[in-house]
């Protein structure tokens, strides 16, 4: 089912308050099924009504959450800005102030989403978001227990201290049992990145093919290719991306040779029927992957 992508927003919080997701408008959820379900009579929901539902959903029901570190570009800087996020389990730490919560439900106007095809059987769309002093854009993917999603924001606000900076970023959520697979299987979806050479594009994404296995012996180990990336909206061609033999513990996995070259990945759903997770590779590529069980 296509749906939406409603994308449920993680919405970062600060001393107890909601940093507008502008900031972090990421994990869309769409609370505005509420007014939209149809009633008897009615018209059959909309295909965003129905999109709505789902993230809602996933977000009231995700457990765990995954997120890259901010990759910032400042007007007149000769180089990008890290800002470090530090996830554990159900949040993570930004910098040195925000926290980003895996169930946070948000509303969002269905006016800024459009609905894509579905990619290798896994629900996709784009999110347009203007206001509140940024420009962002989302590419998303989201399944039954959880959604990833890459994405760009430029801060355009007259009074912004990080007026014209623009921050990309990743991140996956769901509902995840911290258990391991007990059985060999793969998981097959899609890609979700950014592109570090097109930054100023603030709307150009990276989509590709993810197949992740897991192999059963003296350990549960898991193997994740991204594949056939390419960006949408210029056309270069990325080198496939191949992460094998990580160990699989509590239900989650990962690479990590450099802060600029890692991988992290979780299962969710109560049979580990899917999985997400983030990346961040030295092509210049950040991003998210997603995918279910063949």
């Amino acid at each position: 089912m296509t749906a939406m992508l409603k994308l449920l927003h993680v919405y970062p919080q600060v001393a107890g308050k909601c940093v507008h997701m502008a900031c972090m408008r990421i994990c869309t959820v769409f609370a505005l099924c509420a007014g939209l379900v149809a009633c008897g009579g009615s018209p059959a929901p909309s295909e965003e009504t129905l999109a709505i539902r789902d993230y809602t959903r996933i977000a009231s029901n995700a457990t765990h959450i995954l997120f890259t570190d901010w990759i910032d570009r400042r007007p007149g800087s000769t180089g990008p800005e890290r800002v470090s996020v530090d996830c554990r389990g159900e949040y993570c730490e930004a910098g040195d102030s925000e926290t980003l919560y895996a169930n946070r439900v948000v509303s969002v106007d269905p006016e800024q989403i459009t609905v894509l095809p579905d990619t290798n059987g896994i629900s996709t769309g784009i999110e347009n978001f203007e206001g509140f002093g940024i420009e962002a854009h989302n590419f998303v993917g989201w399944m039954k227990y959880g959604f990833f999603a890459s994405s760009s924001r430029t801060y355009v606000g007259e009074s912004h201290p990080d007026r014209g900076t623009i921050r990309m970023f990743a991140t996956a959520i769901g509902d995840a049992p911290l258990t391991n697979p007990e059985m060999e299987a793969t998981w097959t979806g899609f890609v979700s990145a950014r592109d570090d050479a097109a930054v100023t594009a603030f709307d150009s994404y990276v989509t590709g093919d993810a197949r992740i296995s897991v192999r059963i012996g003296e350990q549960v180990m898991a193997d994740v290719h991204l594949t056939g990336m390419v960006n949408a909206t210029t056309g270069q061609r990325h080198g496939d991306l191949v992460y094998e033999d990580m160990a699989v513990t509590g239900g989650q996995f990962s690479h990590h040779h450099a802060e600029n070259d890692r991988l992290s990945g979780v299962f969710y759903g109560p049979n580990h029927e899917e999985v997400g997770g983030i990346f961040e590779h030295p092509q210049g590529l950040l991003g998210a992957y997603g995918g279910k069980r063949d």
